[in-house]
């Protein structure tokens, strides 16, 4: 199922690799540069400008869906927990993102993950190498397919 297709929304595009889809929401992972491998994302099918415009099926799906993701981000960065964060200004397409925490990584800690956000953004410091991030991204996908299966969640059919 794709996603609802907007030429200025950089959600929409078909060329978006889709992790997991259910009828309302779709896993991907965060756009190159991506920061951290595992920095995941989930986004509604329907432009949402934000939670307070979710339909009272999407509403009762977030958490369980945030949850599942999160616990898979864990299990498979090995963080020492995760971030969960929605701004929806640049993009008025709701999307939250869920992002690994480590221990041993300063840059990744409360604000200075914003710093790191910026300063890959800018190619300041490196990015997250490609091939860490997609197999990050498959295996975080992976782990949270079975816990996402009651909401509709099932891997993309291939194009």
């Amino acid at each position: 199922m794709a996603i609802a297709v907007d030429g200025k929304c950089p959600f929409c595009p078909a060329a978006q690799t889709v992790y997991l889809e259910s009828p309302r929401w779709v896993l991907l992972r965060h756009l190159d540069p991506v920061p951290i491998a595992g920095w995941m994302m989930v986004a509604t099918r329907e432009h949402r400008s934000g939670l307070d415009a979710l339909s009272p099926e999407e509403a009762a799906e977030v958490g369980p869906i945030l949850a599942a993701i999160a616990e898979s981000v864990r299990a498979v960065t090995g963080a020492e927990r995760t971030y969960g964060i929605t701004f929806n200004e640049a993009v008025r397409h709701l999307h939250l993102h869920v992002i690994p925490r480590h221990a041993d990584d300063s840059s990744t800690t409360s604000w200075a993950l914003a710093d790191r956000y910026r300063a890959t953004a800018r190619r300041e410091i490196p990015p997250a190498a490609a091939d860490d991030a997609e197999r990050a991204a498959r295996a975080v996908a992976d782990h949270a397919r079975a816990k996402l299966r009651a909401l509709g969640f099932a891997a993309p059919a291939t194009k």
